[in-house]
């Protein structure tokens, strides 16, 4: 496990601090030229801030596109993450306008994803023992969690590095090439449950107003977009979809877990369609073996 790691020296912001992004747990402000500090909001994990400098540290030593992370640092009596800046946008501002793009950009991220998986992890926590915490406190009716508590028991714990949140809103498109952040919720795990992660997450995630996100239209999209992006990892990996199949209802569960979100209804709505589907795990995990995909070949970087 990720140890809490001591704060560096807190030292005052400088004068009018300049707000470069914002998240849900987190915001980023520029420090300097070249660096940017993410500090968190109030109250905050001290083990999730130690988790992502080390997931982040580890990434970058394997020679994967993320920003360096330099240390935790406090500033105004907030917690952060001091890291080289990164000059693009992110995915969901840089493709907004253009949808060919975006589905070149995620070919691409579902590549990264491949070569994150292709890492071991030592020392970060455990995806398995995450998800059960998650769905033993998810809001859900008791037998949908006894039964994603079933699947998860028949799944494998995994080795690898995985970053628990890959989605465009984590994605910087810069003159470099695209760069992964947020990594705190990283783990070691399956890579199967990750995809299956960054598959709910585009179908699911908050997209504008919750309105918006309920449009029919919109709803087709971004299951077509989904879909693309599953069938471009398989593409990358060999991963056989038994493998992303038997993750689904297990991570769906654990996503109503903490902070309610605008799309949770539509979520929960789908889950008991999932406990009815069986796929077929041992199948999955004698694909999936101790977290590794098949593959077409580990990318150099961490083999």
């Amino acid at each position: 496990m990720v140890r809490a790691l001591s704060f560096c020296a807190a030292s005052p912001p400088a004068a009018g601090p300049h707000r470069i992004g914002a998240g849900r747990s987190s915001e980023v402000f520029a420090e300097g030229p070249d660096r940017v500090v993410k500090l968190y909001r109030q109250p905050f994990e001290p083990e999730a801030v130690a988790n992502e400098l080390a997931a982040s540290r580890l990434a970058h030593g394997f020679g994967l596109p993320v920003p360096e992370a330099f240390g935790i640092v406090g500033r105004a009596g907030r917690t952060g993450i001091l890291f080289v800046r990164l000059d693009g946008a992110p995915m969901t501002v840089r493709y907004a306008y253009n949808p060919l793009g975006l589905l070149l950009a995620l070919r691409r991220v579902a590549r990264i994803q491949h070569a994150i998986h292709a890492c071991p992890a030592p020392g970060l926590p455990s995806q398995h023992a995450r998800l059960r915490h998650q769905i033993e406190g998810a809001r859900v009716p008791e037998p949908l969690r006894r039964a994603a508590l079933a699947a998860l028991d028949r799944l494998p714990a995994g080795d690898r590095l995985c970053h628990g949140d890959v989605h465009p809103g984590n994605v910087i498109a810069t003159g470099a090439g695209l760069h992964l952040i947020d990594w705190q919720k990283a783990s070691a795990g399956d890579p199967a449950a990750d995809v299956a992660r960054s598959e709910l997450m585009l179908r699911y995630g908050r997209l504008g107003p919750a309105w918006f996100s309920r449009l029919f239209p919109v709803r087709m999209a971004r299951r077509l977009i989904a879909a693309w992006y599953v069938a471009s990892y398989r593409a990358a990996s060999g991963l056989p979809k038994e493998a992303i199949a038997a993750w689904r209802l297990p991570v769906a569960v654990s996503r109503l877990f903490g902070r309610p979100s605008d799309t949770d209804a539509e979520l929960l709505a789908e889950i008991p369609a999932l406990a009815r589907q069986r796929p077929d795990s041992e199948s999955a995990s004698l694909f999936s073996g101790p977290g590794r995909s098949p593959g077409r070949g580990q990318p150099e970087c961490c083999r």
